[in-house]
């Protein structure tokens, strides 16, 4: 039997309530599901069917987000999507009562899945490069201050500050981060450049070395470690990075990346740092060494002195007899008379030579002027001076620019007249062209 009583709804008050029901009861979600139906057309858009053995989901990808999926879906491929669940192709056209999810990430699901776009992340950083050993820095021998990524809570952060306590106290400074899910990739990449771009300060200096840590897991568990945007970071540090991420038999990106990986949190902080006995036992040693060369090198030099004191008189001696027989032979060879013979020679010399160069002066000062009076007399005949002599005068504007054409004319219409006579100023009345 047909309800006549019932209340009447137009199809946009329908599809608008529904909407706006689906979208307060879930909103933001999380859904996983197999991708078929793929496609990806110039617009830059990809669409989709999610799917599991009961049910089809329509997904979308705005080309926006596209660059932000990581790697490449396929057909058969099976994924956790996250996104807005809603109604409606699009914005554009609000009123479509199917309805869809509109995906801001998307990642692969199950192990295999995961470990064949880490294979094939791996091979693409490997060929630009980025794991190469001559882009790897050195770890400082004595940090004083040592840079921390990871959780601030569990077992982690404090096995290395225990461990940094018992080998080499030094300054610690920790940035807090998640350490797996959606968003840990972009804090612990935030993290690496912030580091990066510290100042130093009164109380506060960038770090020496930076550990990157967590415990272990699954690979699921330790995928953020494997995104693009953590891996490039680390790769354009300027400040040497540890890894230690997971234990020992974990690998991630950020290991080949890093430059020098840790196979513990632990190990990371013996890696950094020297054991502070080691270095007060190395350094006694040392200063006992130093003593014992120095007092080696000191008997040496006295031995040395003492044999050479004993030699020094008669050696002297020697000396001074051998001075006085050159001086003797030397003082012996001189005589005033030929000193004087060769002083009175020399003179001469340089009185001819002083005559000679005053006379060549003489004469190229004379040649100089003749070619400057010759000069000076074809100047004077090429200037529009002698032209004006012989009663021609010249005609300029105001600023003193020769008329050639009616365009030399200024605005101003005045004119300045040179003549022989002198030099007039007058203003031009009309002009009139022929």
């Amino acid at each position: 039997m047909v309800k006549e009583n019932i209340k009447e709804y137009s199809v946009s008050e329908i599809s608008n309530s529904i909407k706006n029901t689906l979208e307060d009861s879930f909103g933001y979600v999380r859904v996983r599901g197999e991708i078929s139906g793929l496609q990806q057309p110039t617009s830059g858009h990809i669409y989709f069917n999610l799917k599991d053995e009961n049910a089809v989901i329509r997904g979308i990808i705005w080309k926006s987000n596209v660059s932000r999926i990581g790697f490449r879906p396929e057909d058969g491929l099976e994924v956790v999507c996250s996104g807005k669940l809603t109604t409606g192709y699009s914005e554009r056209y609000p009123g479509r009562s199917d309805y869809s999810i509109h995906v801001d990430t998307l990642k692969p699901a199950g192990e295999g899945a995961l470990m064949a776009l880490l294979e094939e992340r791996k091979k693409k950083f490997k060929l630009e490069g980025l794991f190469d050993e001559q882009h790897k820095k050195n770890i400082p021998f004595l940090p004083e201050t040592i840079g921390i990524i990871t959780s601030p809570t569990g077992a982690v952060i404090k096995d290395i500050l225990h461990r940094l306590e018992e080998r080499f106290p030094c300054e610690v400074l920790l940035w807090p981060v998640p350490v797996q899910g959606d968003d840990a990739s972009a804090l612990i990449t935030n993290a690496v450049k912030g580091f990066n771009e510290m100042k130093e300060s009164q109380n506060l200096r960038p770090p020496d070395v930076i550990i990157i840590a967590r415990g272990g897991g699954s690979i699921e568990d330790l995928w953020a470690f494997n995104e693009e945007d953590i891996v490039r970071s680390v790769f354009a540090s300027k400040i040497p990075i540890i890894s230690a991420v997971g234990h020992e038999t974990d690998t991630t990106l950020i290991d080949f990346v890093s430059d020098l990986r840790a196979p513990t949190p632990t190990a990371a902080a013996e890696l950094c740092t020297p054991v502070r006995e080691e270095l007060r036992n190395d350094l006694q040693d040392y200063q006992k060494k130093l003593s014992n060369l120095i007092r080696s090198y000191l008997d040496e030099r006295k031995f040395i002195l003492n044999m050479t004191s004993d030699k020094l008189p008669t050696s002297l001696k020697l000396s001074t007899s051998q001075l006085y027989k050159n001086f003797q032979g030397t003082s012996s060879r001189l005589n005033i008379r030929i000193l004087n013979e060769q002083l009175s020679l020399r003179n001469g010399n340089l009185a001819n030579l002083t005559k000679r160069l005053i006379k060549s002066k003489n004469i190229y000062f004379d040649v100089q002027k003749d070619k400057i009076l010759s000069v000076n007399k074809l100047l004077e005949s090429l200037s529009y001076k002698s032209i004006i002599n012989r009663g021609y005068s010249v005609i300029k504007n105001s600023k003193e620019k020769v008329l050639k054409s009616e365009k030399d004319i200024l605005s101003d219409k005045k004119l300045i007249i040179e003549s022989k006579f002198g030099i007039l100023k007058t203003n031009l009345s009309s002009e009139k062209n022929e």
